[in-house]
């Protein structure tokens, strides 16, 4: 199909050639003949004049004394010599006509006189010419009508023969220069396509390479397969048993082997598809199915392919021909199968498919095929997931599922509860609780952060405003709170609904959450600062932030970050930045909060640089709300016994 279009588009480049040429012989003959015409003309014209003037000459007398016979006379032999002169006219002064003549062949007309040209003749010049006597008197007028055809049809006909001759020598030569350019060209196409096989094909196997089967997906059988959806097999196939016999035989043998093997491949999928060598014992296969049964028709193709590689091959080890030098021996074939439209949309993505079936098919003992599931593609099995995991989300807050547990927040000195942070909590039906971590960045991808964040800070200050006062609550924001503008207003109307004084709630933020427009950012927290809520700066050390966000922005506490916290003991580095995080705190009046305590040794090294607050494990897990009142009550009993001591 593409030869025939080429041969179609190269006739008709020789035809416009061919007509561009044709024209242009002719609009060069045209001028041509045009400059002689015109200098044809001139030339008659001049000759005409000439004749006009010595025929008036002869005629003054004649005129003067109204001898018409005299003039005829005279007019005769030049007619006779010259037949372009067709007509004449003498006419005295005054007016009187004393002689006309004209050929028989050629009526003139009184109306031809009047101008230098016959009226609807133009190829007919009048020439006229005054008659002075000999005393130098105006004796009369004479005009002579000209016939100047035959300069034009010597045009004509020299224009046509000049053409012609022109045309045909320029055919001739255009039609052998275009077919010696044909020529070169069918044998430059010829090489580049040899070229373009060589570089689509193994040079071993002669079968397709990689570069070729990438071809073959973009070839328009294949892309209207994809367009219209119809199903399309690819089989990544690994041979069992290969290295063996190329190790026992000689590479010679092994290149044998996979020559036989490409070859059975081949003619195994020629009717409906493409075979290629990806390199080494790596083929590929691509097959066009039956719509009616896609996944059986794969089955089946998958199972004969299997079935031609069983059979056993003849080689000859030490290159000799049939006889004694010959050994048989058996491969098996290993295939992952992945199928279009329905495992990929595209090919790069139906190949990594069938990678992966393939993979699981070798992994699962050889010898076998399997098609490619979901599960087989940690990326796919993790994006489902993820899939699956916000829709859960969504039914789980629709049916306010989702609940805070609660860490205690102590002084490190004397153990004192101060309050306790809300955490979110997820208790999943099957998978137990599932970790923020998990559900938190599921939720801000997918818009739900704002609405769940409205619903569990409702819920926690439901859960503190019942607390014995001054314990406070503190609880996360997310950066995507600081793009809501009506925050403070949401904050204020939970604040109202639940009873709890704004004095008593801490919003935490991380130091991403500062990373935009710190004017806008700016402007919120003051609104709230305004309200008597407290904020903390959550994770510091971790992001960008520094002394000009804890200078410009309105913050009551800072947090340490627990990776800092837990690195302390064993990292000298930690231990200083965590002496650095609370000096500055100390140095810009902000208490400092350190998160993560686990060992009782983070607690020493923390009072030792004047560390005030903590939480952690150690001092205390998350707990569900009706575990908080259990925890102040020890607390209490605790802190009276400090007091009676």
């Amino acid at each position: 199909m593409a030869r025939a279009g080429r041969s179609a588009l190269d006739a008709r480049v020789a035809v416009a050639g061919a007509l561009c040429l044709v024209a242009g012989e002719l609009v060069g003959s045209y001028l041509v003949s045009q400059g002689m015409l015109h200098r044809e003309v001139l030339r008659a014209r001049d000759a005409a004049t000439a004749q006009t003037e010595l025929l008036t000459a002869m005629a003054a007398p004649a005129l003067r004394f109204n001898r018409g016979a005299t003039l005829d006379a005279a007019l005769l032999p030049i007619a006779a010599r010259n037949p372009a002169l067709m007509a004449a006219r003498f006419e005295r002064s005054d007016g009187f006509v004393v002689h006309e003549w004209a050929r028989s062949d050629f009526p003139a007309r009184a109306d031809w006189w009047r101008g230098e040209a016959v009226p609807d003749e133009p190829r007919i010049a009048v020439i006229s010419r005054t008659a002075i006597g000999a005393d130098g008197a105006l004796v009369g007028r004479v005009s002579i009508a000209w016939d100047q055809r035959p300069v034009f049809a010597e045009a004509s006909t020299q224009f046509w023969t000049v053409g012609t001759i022109s045309v045909g020598v320029s055919l001739a030569l255009g039609a052998l220069g275009m077919q010696l350019l044909r020529r070169r060209l069918r044998r430059f196409r010829l090489a580049e396509e040899a070229t373009r096989d060589l570089a689509m094909r193994d040079p071993l196997t002669g079968i397709r390479n990689r570069r070729g089967l990438t071809e073959a997906l973009e070839s328009e059988e294949f892309a209207e397969a994809w367009s219209s959806g119809a199903p399309i097999m690819l089989a990544l196939a690994d041979l069992d048993g290969f290295k063996p016999v190329n190790d026992t035989y000689g590479h010679a043998a092994g290149d044998e082997l996979l020559k036989q093997i490409a070859h059975r491949l081949d003619c195994e999928v020629a009717r409906q598809g493409i075979a290629a060598r990806l390199g080494g014992d790596e083929f590929a296969l691509m097959l066009l199915l039956d719509p009616a049964d896609p996944e059986g028709a794969a089955e089946d193709a998958a199972r004969r392919l299997m079935g031609v590689v069983r059979v056993p091959f003849t080689l000859n080890p030490d290159g000799t021909a049939a006889g004694g030098g010959t050994v048989q021996v058996r491969v098996g074939l290993s295939l992952g199968v992945a199928l279009a439209p329905g495992d990929a949309a595209d090919a790069e993505e139906l190949m990594r498919r069938a990678d992966s079936a393939l993979y699981r098919a070798k992994a699962e003992g050889r010898g076998r095929f399997r098609r490619f599931t979901p599960e087989m593609d940690p990326r796919l099995g993790k994006r489902r997931g993820a899939m699956r995991l916000e829709a859960e989300l969504r039914e789980a807050l629709a049916q306010d599922a989702l609940t805070c547990h609660y860490q205690p927040i102590r002084l490190l000195a004397s153990g004192g509860l101060l309050g306790f942070e809300a955490l979110a909590r997820w208790p999943h039906a099957t998978r137990g609780f599932v970790s923020p971590t998990e559900f938190i960045p599921i939720a801000e991808a997918a818009g739900l952060i704002v609405p769940l964040t409205h619903h569990l800070l409702r819920m926690a200050c439901r859960d503190a405003a019942a607390w014995p006062q001054p314990a406070t609550l503190s609880f996360n924001l997310s950066p995507l709170h600081l793009t809501e503008s009506d925050l403070p207003r949401q904050v204020a109307q939970v604040l109202e609904e639940t009873g709890l004084p704004p004095g008593r709630l801490q919003l935490e933020l991380t130091e991403g959450a500062l990373l935009g427009d710190l004017r806008q950012g700016h402007a919120m927290l003051s609104e709230l600062k305004a309200m008597g809520v407290r904020l903390a700066l959550d994770d510091f050390g971790t992001g960008h932030s520094g002394l000009r966000e804890l200078q410009a922005l309105p913050f009551d506490v800072i947090k340490v970050d627990a990776g800092f916290v837990r690195a302390m003991a064993s990292d000298a580095g930690a231990r200083k930045i965590v002496a650095a995080i609370i000096g500055l705190g100390e140095s810009l009046g902000l208490p400092v909060v350190a998160e993560g305590i686990e060992e009782e040794l983070d607690v020493e090294f923390l009072t030792r640089l004047g560390c005030d607050m903590g939480q952690g494990w150690l001092l205390g897990r998350p707990v569900p709300a009706g575990q908080v009142a259990a925890l102040m009550q020890g607390a209490a009993r605790a802190a009276g016994r400090l007091d009676a001591a």
